[in-house]
């Protein structure tokens, strides 16, 4: 199910994502499409690919925000 999963799709879609404290290890990551099909559903995620999740997510935001920033002004 996750191989599957193009950056296309993540960009496409309007997209439901939970993300947990898994209950034996790590997180359990669940992202739902619109129709609610699951797209992906992962549990036990290491915290170290997590943390690496958030910090892309968090770089990419950042970058968005200047690019759209310097557009506005």
């Amino acid at each position: 199910m996750t191989n599957d999963v193009t950056l296309y799709d993540l960009m496409a879609q309007d997209l439901d994502v939970w993300l947990v404290r898994g209950k034996k290890f790590g997180y359990d990551l669940t992202i739902e499409d619109e129709e609610g099909v699951k797209i992906v559903d992962k549990e036990e995620i290491h915290p170290c690919a997590i943390d690496s999740m958030a910090d892309f997510c968090r770089s990419f935001l950042a970058i968005y925000d200047q690019i759209n920033h310097r557009e506005a002004a």
